[in-house]
């Protein structure tokens, strides 16, 4: 599985996949946008002179949800679990533990199978490859061959995903090794996500339509 690269803090994005992908609307352009806030920078308008209007409303959809996780109080509580020598990227570990427990427990968040769901998913980003990144579109066959967004409910693909992360540059080293902390605190960080995910997906449920926000 290949990473997006691109510059700045988008380079440390969230990467939780697919929770940004069942938090998006049920059309193809909101989970391409939902998706894209992951592998794109810039501020709406700027993406706006480039992308579909309804691309970009996912993108600022996503980036609200991003907000909002990280200035949770239970997100700074969950990071408190995270080893010392990778505390600096204790959100991404968070957040990708999140997609850990949300593959486990799909039944109870989604009425599709995951395997019906994600192939809905990859035939969005199919449909829409002209205006992926580069990163993204490349290599998107390898990514759908390599069930990329199913990969999170074992610790063998959790501790994949972390050693891939940690590929992106010499100072991500730390993060290789995440998977001790999962092992370590799966009570708490199991106990977290069925806390925080349930109130998450009612808070963007609040928020309306992703066709009324301004962008």
């Amino acid at each position: 599985m290949q990473f997006a690269r691109v510059p700045g803090s988008a380079m440390l994005a969230a990467l939780n996949y697919l929770a940004h992908l069942l938090l998006a609307e049920d059309a193809p352009a909101s989970r391409v946008g939902n998706l894209l806030g992951d592998f794109v920078t810039g501020t709406p308008a700027a993406l706006a002179e480039r992308l579909p209007r309804a691309i970009v409303q996912g993108i600022v959809r996503h980036r609200e949800i991003d907000r909002f996780t990280d200035d949770h109080p239970l997100t700074a509580h969950l990071k408190t679990f995270v080893d010392p020598s990778r505390r600096r990227f204790a959100g991404v570990v968070v957040d990708l533990v999140h997609d850990h427990f949300l593959t486990r427990h799909w039944a109870e968040h989604c009425p599709q199978p995951l395997e019906v769901f994600t192939a809905d998913c990859n035939a969005a980003l199919l449909e829409h490859r002209a205006i992926l990144p580069s990163g993204l579109g490349d290599s998107l066959e390898d990514r759908i061959a390599d069930r990329w967004l199913e990969h999170y409910g074992t610790d063998a693909g959790m501790n994949d995903v972390f050693h891939r992360v940690a590929l992106r540059r010499p100072s991500f080293a730390p993060i290789r090794d995440a998977i001790a902390d999962l092992q370590a605190h799966r009570p708490e960080f199991e106990a977290g996500f069925h806390e925080f995910f349930p109130e998450l997906r009612r808070w963007v449920q609040a928020l309306g339509p992703e066709a009324a926000r301004e962008i």
